[in-house]
């Protein structure tokens, strides 16, 4: 079995592998999508595993992991639109150009992000980011001697019990709200699929539980930014397309 500072390697190793492959092609929506899951999901394990870290290290770990991913927010967002405006022009069909138009000039916005991203001085900022989380890594105290099971059970089920509670109170028609519960949701999803070996019980029972929560919250969130896409057309319907 790894142990826990195996894992948290592990997964910093796929960080700087899929940074390699965004800039080789920065083009795939799914290369910047891969590297803001791998931030994520290392962000998230040391959310979860705090109670053992000193609260300096983890403030390092966690602001520049987090300051890395928002580098990366704009060019997912132009990615996520393309995709569903796609697929509402697929399944609405209209003899117009407005469509074709509307794509171009998302892909266009697409580039710009793109090029920021990759601009000598915000790429040197991104991988400085990644650079001192990595740094701070190699200078954490996981002991192998510590009771990590025993730390791990309880954090699932104490993170597990408190989205329940937050879900069971959530008021649905707050957008911010639900989004701030499905990100809870995807940490501890996370948690549960690397630090299983440690809980198995208590990490499948998490995993069900944070995926039904995180598909739930997803969907209405997902419906909310699709309801207001028919009028964001239609606005851009009546404008006179050259």
């Amino acid at each position: 079995m790894l142990s826990i500072f195996e894992i948290l390697q592990q997964q910093n190793t796929a960080i700087k592998t899929d940074l390699i492959r965004f800039a080789n092609n920065p083009f795939d929506p799914n290369r910047n999508h891969d590297l803001r899951v791998a931030i994520r999901s290392l962000r998230s394990l040391y959310k979860f595993l705090k109670p053992q870290f000193d609260p300096v290290s983890f403030k390092i770990l966690d602001e520049n992991l987090s300051n890395a991913a928002k580098m990366l927010n704009s060019l997912r967002e132009l990615d996520v639109l393309f995709v569903e405006i796609s697929d509402y022009a697929f399944n609405h069909p209209l003899d117009t150009p407005t469509y074709f138009h509307l794509l171009v000039q998302v892909n266009a916005k697409r580039l710009v992000a793109m090029r920021q991203v990759l601009a000598e001085d915000n790429w040197k900022i991104l991988v400085d980011h990644l650079t001192v989380a990595n740094e701070q890594l190699n200078q954490l105290d996981l002991s192998t001697n510590f009771d990590w099971s025993q730390l791990i059970k309880h954090e699932f089920q104490r993170k597990t019990k408190k989205l329940v509670k937050s879900y069971k109170a959530v008021n649905f028609s707050e957008y911010q709200t639900v989004h701030q519960i499905r990100k809870k949701a995807k940490t501890l999803r996370y948690a549960s699929t690397y630090l299983i070996k440690f809980a198995p019980k208590k990490a499948k029972k998490s995993h069900r539980l944070a995926e039904k929560v995180q598909n739930r919250c997803g969907a209405i969130t997902f419906y909310t930014n699709f309801l207001t896409l028919p009028s964001f057309l239609v606005s851009y319907c009546q404008l006179k397309v050259i």
